[in-house]
């Protein structure tokens, strides 16, 4: 009889810790959701990515102004600096055969401002 009441006790003080661990965890350890953190590290939104790419300069010297970018999977680190983002890019809509591209492209965060860094 007496075993029976310490396990029945024990039972019910589990409980009480359960339900207060369950009920207490966003008071002590809140949740910050933030679309522009990959893996606990920065990146860029996709304004900011398009922005960059329009910015960058190809190795010709040919400018991206007019590039579209869809934003895709982020991963800290890679080749350089910075964040590897999976991406769907024209670099040419005005182009009546322009197609879009699937292609890693790199970004880092310079003096404020998110740069393309690895093409």
């Amino acid at each position: 009889m007496k075993g029976s009441a310490i396990g029945i006790l024990g039972a019910a003080c589990l409980a009480v810790g359960f339900g207060a661990g369950f009920v207490l965890r966003p008071v002590i350890s809140p949740v910050t959701a933030s679309p522009a953190v990959a893996a606990g590290v920065a990146q860029p939104s996709e304004d900011e990515a398009t922005a960059a790419v329009r910015r960058h300069r190809l190795f010709t010297g040919t400018s991206l102004a007019n590039a579209t970018l869809k934003l895709g999977d982020c991963s800290p680190g890679g080749v350089g600096p910075g964040v590897t983002c999976m991406t769907q890019i024209v670099l040419d809509p005005t182009r009546p055969n322009a197609s879009p591209q699937n292609r890693p492209i790199g970004f880092a965060r310079v003096n404020g401002q998110w740069e393309v860094a690895v093409w």
